[in-house]
């Protein structure tokens, strides 16, 4: 059973080690199907007629019991049909689209979600550490499973991390352009308090009033009345910007000053927010380079197995050897007992022959004789 769970946990973390030397973000896309794939019945079918009605009160019929059952409350006598809208936000949240989903409501709903899935497989994590601490022998099925989980996690980590880098560069970009504004505003009051500040009303209403006085001292004609009317005319309106100047610099001066306090915050936001994009890059950096690890972690542990399991299998191999030998019939037949007792009885005639005789060759040859 242990050898089949293994094979099956092989194959499937081959697969994986596989598949996660490349990033592919997993669709989360919770769209309906499209409305040509939804099968709605043929405009041209007729509605079915009702029944006869074959209940028709006769002349001495007792009126027909109302319909509704006395039992049930009023409340839910007038009840009306549940709301589609209601019934697809029970259903399940569609991701908003990013186009009216502000800044902060993005940030908070990738952060929770992510919260979420890591939170389930911790879950899972603690579920392999339990199983392995009850039974010391499935540590070897745990760790491959642990390390695909953590491979797993760091991959969503990666992900989230690029997606919010990506909303605070945008983020970044958008208030880039604020200050652009910002500077262009404050850019034009500056060219309005230069403008003012050129202005030399005093000298022009000195040169109307010598014209006027000059057109005086002329004789009266209707040319020069008319002359002099625009000149008194000129020196109106010259008294007038005389006194409204003062106040259209202050103003100015005032919009420049506070256009540029507000210049120096955007800046700030901005590099606050490129500084947080650049944190999610490098985080994002990190967990790649994490699930690079896990991912020969995780081969490691395969050819681990797959070396386990050939050990396993010589040693129940080795422990069931068993040797042919030669049965006793052959054993007795190729060292019987009398052989051996002939040769000793030929080795005693022998020795005794050279202690009586002395002649070795003669001895000898009286023993192969016999």
């Amino acid at each position: 059973m242990k050898r089949a769970w293994a094979l099956t946990l092989i194959s499937c973390v081959t697969a994986v080690v596989a598949l996660a030397q490349e990033q592919g973000p997993a669709s989360t896309d919770g769209s309906p199907p499209p409305p040509e794939t939804i099968a709605t019945p043929p405009a041209s079918a007729p509605a079915p007629s009702p029944p006869p009605d074959t209940t028709a009160p006769g002349p001495e019929s007792s009126p027909a019991p109302s319909e509704t059952p006395v039992n049930v409350p009023p409340d839910t006598q007038n009840a009306t049909a549940p709301d589609p809208a209601s019934e697809t936000g029970a259903q399940g949240a569609r991701e908003v689209p990013l186009d009216i989903e502000s800044f902060d409501a993005r940030v908070r709903r990738r952060m929770d979600e992510f919260s979420q899935r890591h939170q389930q497989r911790e879950r899972e994590m603690a579920s392999y550490d339990r199983a392995s601490g009850a039974d010391p022998s499935l540590g070897r099925f745990a760790d491959p499973r642990k390390a695909q989980v953590e491979l797993s996690d760091e991959l969503d980590r990666e992900q989230t991390s690029e997606e919010l880098a990506g909303d605070y560069s945008e983020r970044a970009h958008d208030v880039q352009g604020k200050v652009q504004v910002l500077q262009d505003f404050i850019a034009r009051r500056r060219q309005t308090l230069g403008e003012l500040g050129n202005q030399n009303g005093a000298a022009h209403r000195s040169d109307l009033e010598v014209a006027l006085a000059n057109l005086a001292r002329q004789p009266e004609s209707p040319e020069t009345l008319e002359e002099m009317r625009e000149i008194d005319r000129r020196l109106s309106e010259a008294d007038r910007a005389q006194k409204e100047v003062p106040a259209q610099l202050a103003q100015a001066q005032q919009e420049a000053t506070d256009a540029a306090e507000e210049l120096t915050k955007l800046k700030a936001l901005a590099q606050s927010y490129e500084k947080e994009s650049k944190a999610f890059t490098a985080d994002a950096l990190s967990a790649r380079q994490n699930r690079l690890r896990l991912a020969n972690r995780l081969e490691y542990y395969v050819v681990r197995a797959q070396a386990e399991d050939v050990l396993e299998q010589g040693r129940k191999a080795m422990e069931s050897v068993q040797h042919l030998s030669a049965s006793p019939e052959v054993e007795s037949a190729l060292n019987g007992s009398g052989s051996s007792a002939k040769s000793d009885v030929e080795l005693q005639q022998l020795r005794a022959c050279i202690q009586e005789s002395g002649d070795v060759k003669a001895c000898r040859g009286r023993v192969h004789q016999e």
